[in-house]
């Protein structure tokens, strides 16, 4: 998939919140294609685009996301939250540790986040 065809079916899937088309795609990304894409976000989104950008984006590890990830530490979502930490900190085995009986524990997410703002 070349990188015109992934920023379309990246924004259809975005913008209709469409969680599956969005895991299919994260085969397809591209690093160079991240810029691209972040330039269709807007802090104003609400947060159910905000979270497809994240969804998206939860493999990646590239320091332009900075911005979008904190960011993400503060959605309502706690996958969300759990997925932004572990790109933030560039440690994808954090996420093990925020599950509990197959879900993501939201008091883990947040305590990590906690001490991640507070500079521990």
């Amino acid at each position: 998939m070349d990188k015109i065809e992934f920023l379309q079916h990246a924004a259809n899937a975005i913008e209709a919140t469409d969680f599956e088309a969005l895991e299919s795609l994260r085969d397809h990304i591209r690093e160079e294609y991240i810029p691209a894409l972040l330039q269709t976000l807007s802090a104003d989104l609400p947060w159910s685009k905000k979270d497809a950008y994240l969804a998206l984006l939860m493999d990646q590890t590239s320091d332009i996301l900075t911005p979008l990830m904190e960011d993400g530490l503060n959605s309502p979502t706690v996958e969300s939250r759990a997925y932004a930490f572990c790109i933030l900190t560039k440690d994808f085995d954090q996420f093990n540790y925020f599950l509990v009986n197959g879900g993501v524990d939201a008091q883990r997410v947040d305590t990590a986040i906690a001490l991640y703002k507070s500079g521990h």
